[in-house]
């Protein structure tokens, strides 16, 4: 790729960080204004966790879990539809329960001012789109839409499942929606916390195969790209311990008495094919941070290396996406000269650049440490689509990829050879030989 089409990416990437960053600012400003929302009290209830999302309107709370355990409170809130309304001559209800994160929650305001787009979202969707289909005869309860919520985290990041169920007399529509929140608060789709650039495709098939199995439960014909079509990857999946669940709406795949359908797709249903012959998940997973950090390093530049030993900008690239992932709001990160090189052996076959600090990403050597800078990076990622291990050594076989995956800025950059060598003194199992663009 050349130099006015790298840059053209860096400059995309740049656009969207500051949008974000205002964006984010905005919700924080909501926080404080969802109650004008409202026309009857809201609850707030300190240190209840919340109980199971439920199909019925007048759900029973659940179990409260040991104190110890909570890490959010919860608020009920009721609304009548029009404005000024009362229950008893309401043409719609909304009632909703919501998480509400404490101060001691990290990151706790930006939590809840996802939660509170949502509140807003959910208001507006209600007046605008069910309010309309309400037609309440005397001596009938008004139609409703109801909403509980269940939150896990996992993977470092919270799943709000916050299910709908609108109900107009006798027929009752459960809409699954989550919100996949990471510790800022910034909501994430499956791609980009799966890092899968064809996220759609690779679940659909491991949805239609669990089908396969079990096939008379489902309309018979059923292919891969209508699951693939009744697929939300934004807010119809949940991160769990050992993968996702994804949720698809009821009628969708199956007769609707069947409900909501759920299914649980374990992270290494998504690996390459490799993985379990060449190296086991267990090294792929180990392998994977360094991947997306040779990624980082090697395309800005369009430049692989030989002999173990990276350029000054590739070697200082690399060990800034290890050491500085997770800081992503500091400046830069001050680390010990010792632990800095110790990282660069323990990653690398070859020898430390001289030069690092000269020609690098502009890393800075003072007093003893390395001080390394934090800044908006374009996104690139590595695909492994071959894997061949020969005693020694292991050759992956993959693409270079850009853009954040699920957005229709990603695509393939390159094709690459990497070359890895066994050793068992390393942390990853593997140090780096050699990486060849193609």
């Amino acid at each position: 790729m050349d130099t006015a089409r790298r840059f053209a990416l860096e400059v995309n990437f740049m656009k969207k960080y500051r949008l974000f960053a205002a964006l984010l600012a905005a919700f924080l400003c909501l926080c404080t204004g969802c109650g004008s929302l409202t026309n009857a009290p809201s609850t707030e209830t300190p240190g209840m966790a919340a109980p199971p999302a439920t199909d019925s309107p007048n759900a029973t709370p659940g179990e409260t879990p040991e104190p110890a355990d909570v890490r959010y409170g919860a608020r009920t809130n009721t609304i009548y539809f029009p404005e000024g309304s009362a229950e008893a001559d309401a043409e719609y209800i909304l009632t909703y329960r919501l998480p509400v994160f404490m101060p001691e929650e990290l990151n706790c305001a930006a939590l809840n001012a996802a939660l509170a787009l949502y509140e807003e979202e959910l208001t507006e969707r209600v007046r605008t789109e069910r309010l309309p289909l309400a037609d309440r005869a005397e001596g009938d309860p008004a139609p409703c839409t109801s909403v509980d919520f269940e939150a896990s985290y996992a993977g470092g990041y919270w799943s709000i499942r916050l299910f709908e169920t609108a109900v107009y007399g006798a027929e009752q529509e459960t809409i699954p929606f989550v919100l996949v929140l990471d510790e800022s608060g910034n909501e994430q789709s499956f791609a980009a916390i799966s890092g899968q650039y064809e996220a759609d495709m690779l679940v659909a098939q491991q949805i239609y195969n669990a089908i396969d199995q079990n096939p008379e439960a489902y309309f018979g014909d059923v292919t891969p790209e209508d699951v693939r079509l009744a697929l939300d990857l934004m807010n119809g999946f949940a991160v769990t311990e050992t993968g996702y669940d994804i949720f698809i709406r009821a009628g969708a795949l199956a007769p609707e008495e069947a409900g909501t359908l759920t299914f649980a797709v374990p992270r290494a249903a998504l690996y390459p094919d490799c993985v379990g012959e060449a190296l086991s998940a267990v090294e792929y997973e180990a392998l994977l941070p360094a991947l997306r950090a040779i990624a980082a390093a090697c395309a800005p530049n369009y430049e692989g290396f030989a002999d173990g030993s990276p350029s000054a900008y590739t070697a200082s690239a690399f060990l800034t996406q290890l050491f500085t992932t997770g800081s992503e709001d500091a400046a830069w990160v001050d680390v010990p000269a010792e632990t800095y090189e110790a990282a660069f052996a323990d990653h690398f076959t070859g020898t430390f650049p001289a030069d690092l600090t000269e020609w690098g990403d502009g890393t800075l050597l003072q007093d003893g440490a390395y001080r390394v800078p934090v800044h908006p990076r374009a996104a690139y990622a590595l695909r492994v689509d071959e894997a061949v291990r020969t005693g020694e050594t292991l050759v992956l076989y993959g693409m270079l990829l850009y853009g954040i995956p699920g957005t229709e800025e990603a695509g393939e950059l390159t094709a690459l050879v990497l070359t890895l060598t066994v050793d068992s003194n390393a942390p990853l199992g593997f140090r780096f030989v050699s990486v060849e663009l193609i």
